[in-house]
């Protein structure tokens, strides 16, 4: 897959419909308008948060103490947040980030359609839902969605996502084109950069995790499910996703002038630390009752504690060990070369084997 693809099978059957979730949603009566905010001390590119929110759309409450309860996650103003992607190779967790982006913030996270032929061809009814189409999105029967992630179906074009979902590619937009669509809207207006947060996780973990997701379409499930991990079939497998994997990451770190990068595993050694530091680049100023609601509710409900299979020798045999490790340390170079830390090899799966063997391909 070296070539762009569509969006309709750029990352092939095995990629579609992936996502990773947390926290069981809390849905209200649609005729029944909400609250007023209780934490109004939030901002976001210097605007009060709270002046942002409409009351009659959509919320959800991520916590579940009675304390911190109120604090809920809304839905803003059309156009009062500009694009920014969170994407991510499958299964790297960037549903989890999402969660902490949302309980953090009580901004929604969207799920990045529409791809650009269908926003260059639609009418602004098509990109930009009305009170109905909002509740109605809310309601659809996804997974994600009844985990309480609301903005799953709400297109970015909406302008009402902290950030956008994506596993795919980056679209090849054409700021001009997309400038002279007859809706007005632009995905990236030429008086802004093109800003994207990308997430990257070891490989091994992503592919055992998004093998079992292919066949369950679930994304809580901790049966060990052995028999998809062994004979031709898997091996076929394996060896086809390690450069979709590296060249999804490049391309993103390719395509965006202004990215910041997300290391699965130091996220989950130090989550408000990494976190702080993303909220910095979105320019967002938490409400501090948030951060702290949110240190003792970090995992959500969705994380599997039981991983029946595991990075090995028998379910990676030597030859998809080699081929995985290099992309790992071409990606991990390519990431010095533009000015980040690098991946933390010495943490990837089978690290003893292939961590300093420094691969750098031009």
């Amino acid at each position: 897959m070296l070539k762009r693809l569509r969006v309709s099978n750029r990352l092939g059957a095995a990629l579609v419909s992936v996502a990773v979730c947390c926290l069981v949603a809390v849905t209200r009566p649609r005729t029944v308008p909400l609250a007023a905010p209780v934490d109004t001390d939030g901002r976001v590119g210097g605007r009060p948060i709270a002046e942002l929110w409409v009351p009659s759309r959509p919320a959800h409450a991520w916590f579940t103490s009675a304390q911190c309860r109120p604090l809920l996650t809304r839905f803003t103003c059309d156009q009062c947040l500009p694009l920014v992607y969170l994407a991510s190779f499958p299964r790297s967790g960037n549903t989890w980030l999402r969660y902490l982006l949302e309980a953090s913030t009580g901004l929604v996270t969207t799920a990045g359609l529409p791809d650009f032929w269908t926003y260059r061809n639609q009418t602004p009814g098509k990109i930009v839902l009305d009170l109905e189409q909002l509740w109605d999105a809310t309601r659809a029967d996804r997974e994600l969605i009844s985990y309480g992630y609301l903005g799953e179906k709400i297109p970015w074009s909406q302008g009402i996502g902290i950030v956008s979902k994506t596993h795919y590619y980056p679209e090849p937009w054409n700021v001009t084109e997309a400038e002279d669509a007859p809706h007005g809207l632009s995905p990236f207006p030429s008086d802004r950069p093109r800003r994207a947060v990308l997430l990257i996780r070891d490989p091994f973990k992503s592919i055992i995790s998004l093998r079992k997701y292919g066949e369950t379409r679930s994304v809580r499930n901790e049966k060990d499910m052995t028999y998809l991990y062994r004979g031709e079939d898997w091996l076929n497998y394996a060896m086809h996703l390690p450069h979709v994997w590296f060249n999804m990451n490049a391309e993103w770190l390719q395509a965006t002038n202004e990215t910041h990068v997300v290391l699965y595993e130091r996220l989950r050694q130090d989550p408000m630390g990494e976190l702080r530091a993303l909220l910095r680049f979105l320019q967002v100023e938490p409400d501090r009752r948030r951060l702290e609601c949110l240190r003792g509710e970090l995992e959500g409900i969705a994380h599997n504690h039981r991983h029946g299979v595991v990075p090995d020798g028998e379910t990676y045999p030597l030859r998809v060990r080699a081929e995985l490790w290099s992309y790992i340390h071409q990606l991990h170079w390519l990431l010095r070369d533009r000015g980040y830390p690098g991946l933390p090899l010495q943490q990837y799966s089978f690290a003893d084997e292939f961590g300093d063997i420094n691969i750098r391909m031009r």
